[in-house]
């Protein structure tokens, strides 16, 4: 019987862990289906979607991606994931991408996240930190359809807005279009 799963991993970072996650999966026959990965301040965190095709338990999942690491390195979390399609969390929408960056304000993501929440805008992917007196924010976003974003833009603004604060709110094509790197030129 086949059986997908969520699995998560954390961990102090270090060089290899992908690389032994990955392969715990592929020996008991799994297939990931996606990943996102990233290191926080010093700390590995990933999570993977994966179908195994024959019966693969929750426990085995964990014992064999824990083998991966020192005893108590990697803490593990596994859920069996509903193949179904999910309903889209904003029906009907548009991708947009948030920038932030400025002077670090304490509270400044639970203001942004709370106002984006309050309409209806989900946020499907966020990286934020702060470095000495300076805060970033990246955002996905997926704006319901009818949105005013130029009114989303303005009022993020100002809740945070100020001298030395750079805020954009771009469609992800022209994002993307914007900030795509060419490497089919060639570098003299």
């Amino acid at each position: 019987m086949a059986r997908d799963y969520v699995l998560t991993v954390m961990s102090l970072d270090r060089v290899g862990i992908v690389a032994g996650v990955t392969e715990a999966i592929l020996e008991l026959g799994g297939n990931i289906d996606a990943i996102s990965q990233t290191v926080l301040r010093g700390y590995f965190t990933i999570i993977i979607t994966l179908r195994f095709d024959e019966e693969v338990s929750e426990d085995e999942l964990k014992k064999a991606v824990r083998a991966r690491g020192a005893a108590g390195e990697l803490e593990v979390s596994v859920k069996e994931r509903t193949v179904k399609e999910p309903e889209p969390v904003v029906p009907e929408g548009d991708r947009f991408v948030l920038t932030i960056t400025g002077p670090d304000q304490k509270g400044i993501v639970k203001r942004i996240t709370a106002y984006l929440a309050g309409r209806n805008t989900n946020i499907d992917d966020l990286y934020a930190y702060g470095e000495g007196d300076r805060f970033v924010l990246i955002g996905q976003l997926l704006v319901p359809e009818g949105e005013d974003v130029e009114n989303l833009k303005m009022d993020i603004e100002g809740m945070i807005g100020g001298r030395d604060v750079s805020i954009n709110l771009q469609h992800e094509n022209v994002f993307i279009a914007t900030n795509q790197i060419d490497f089919s030129q060639r570098c003299l």
